[in-house]
């Protein structure tokens, strides 16, 4: 057990002011923290007209999530408004009886059978990232922020398209999703805060050139899908789904095409991040990095990584799930009310917001011993205290779970432990880690790392 505690942003010593938090949170969104918000169940602010709640006990959260999630399903303005131009009426913001519909065509996509078989796609370019790997010099220095997203797009990319996106095609799409980002982030936070539009913000969503030119890519892509004979890939799925003659099961182009990018940006950069967090905190901790390679070398031994490896690499898991814990991540989860509600004797009018922080819950002195360090082991079977359902949710929580969490759960696990056989890697002297977060948190300056073989 490691007594190493990772960086994370100064807490404030008392609450600030509307203005304070605005402020704040322009710059970085886990800033407007105070020491105490990670000893508190259920807080409320108010900025210009609206409430901003934020629950922070598991029993909140139940009833937020699960017991009445009908009055809590609609994402907030900020994610619509940044969204939408992108995903249309894509699984992630959509609400009602379209996500409803799409949930449950979906689902059946991310079974356990069908990861199997996507966990052959992990393994290949995994392997063909460690042998891009092999050709750098000992000591080089990459930015592992940068080789973690390539990966998890070349990943996904084929998974959702089989091979015939093309590099070229691949690459386009990496750029336009983080130029769209790169947009979005610009996006003033008086948005997400939901409050009106006469208060001075950070200037307009410039994502429209960028959301268009993933919209042709995929356009075309689906075309090509059409003409081929890939059964495998997830656009091959959708596609037998549009070809149901019952009118209920069908889904247009245009929202298949919505589905493949949702599917995308979740199975793209949040997973890179995870990636790049694990990397740095291995590299801090002996102990950790001494057992993970212990249990790569007793697991795969000279070979390579297979889907039945997963359920045997349980420290290598517990690592990512570690690594959750502290960077989730997506740190806040934003809802709004649609009708009045009462919380704790609290009125929640409608429209307010309804703040579900697992940048909090993380690491709140009430779930958690020794919240801030970073401690594996906390999450093997047999730990004495069993992380709460409602405490962990890297992948949110309730009817909107993330339908692709055990897909990343494998596709993280399987990327490590194929690394990790060849290689460790370092933080250079002098270099300070440090976060940014806007929707996403994620290392700045892209996370460079000194690379040397095993």
């Amino acid at each position: 057990m490691t007594d190493f505690i990772p960086p994370f942003p100064p807490r404030h010593k008392k609450d600030l002011g509307p203005l304070e938090i605005l402020k704040h949170a322009r710059r970085d969104l886990l800033s407007i923290w105070t020491e105490d918000a990670f000893d508190r169940q259920f807080m409320v602010t108010k900025i210009i007209n609206r409430s901003i709640f934020i629950a922070n006990h598991p029993e909140i959260i139940r009833y937020v999530f699960l017991t009445n999630h009908a009055n809590y399903e609609k994402k907030s303005p900020l994610m619509r408004k940044a969204l939408e131009p992108l995903l249309g009426d894509g699984l992630f913001i959509s609400d009602g009886d379209i996500w409803q519909k799409h949930r449950v065509l979906e689902t059946p996509l991310f079974s356990t059978e069908q990861v199997a078989k996507y966990s052959e796609v992990m393994i290949k370019a995994t392997e063909e990232r460690a042998q891009s790997w092999s050709a750098i010099k000992q000591g080089g220095t990459i930015n592992v922020l940068s080789e973690m997203g390539q990966l998890t797009a070349e990943i996904i990319c084929r998974t959702l398209f089989g091979n015939q996106l093309g590099t070229e095609q691949a690459a386009q799409v990496v750029k336009s999703f983080a130029q769209y980002q790169a947009a979005i982030e610009q996006m003033d936070v008086n948005t997400f805060f939901g409050l009106p539009g006469w208060i001075p913000g950070l200037g307009k969503n410039k994502g429209a050139s960028a959301a268009k030119a993933i919209h042709q890519i995929v356009d075309n892509v689906i075309a090509e899908g059409i003409k081929s004979d890939n059964k495998a890939s997830l656009l091959a799925h959708f596609l037998r789904l549009q070809d149901k003659k019952d009118a209920q099961d069908a889904l247009t182009k245009k929202q298949i095409r919505n589905e493949l990018i949702v599917l995308f940006m979740a199975g793209h950069e949040t997973t890179a991040n995870t990636l790049a967090w694990a990397w740095y905190l291995i590299s801090q901790c002996p102990e950790v990095e001494r057992r993970l390679h212990d249990e790569v070398d007793s697991v795969l031994g000279n070979r390579s990584a297979t889907f039945a490896d997963v359920a045997k690499l349980t420290y290598t898991r517990a690592i990512i799930e570690e690594t959750m814990r502290l960077y989730p991540p997506v740190p806040i989860l934003s809802r709004e009310a649609s009708a009045d509600d009462t919380i704790r004797k609290r009125h929640v009018p409608a429209g307010s917001i309804m703040l579900v922080v697992p940048w909090l819950l993380h690491r709140h002195k009430q779930y958690w011993d020794k919240p801030d360090h970073f401690i594996p082991e906390r999450f093997l079977d047999d730990a004495p205290v069993k992380p709460d359902r409602f405490t962990y949710i890297p992948f949110s929580v309730g009817p909107r779970v993330c339908i692709a969490k055990y897909f990343g759960t494998v596709e993280t696990t399987l990327c490590l432990a194929i690394l990790a056989r060849h290689f460790r890697l370092r933080v250079p002297e002098g270099h300070q880690v440090t976060h940014e977060c806007r929707l996403t948190l994620r290392p700045k300056d892209n996370l460079p790392m000194q690379i040397s073989a095993r």
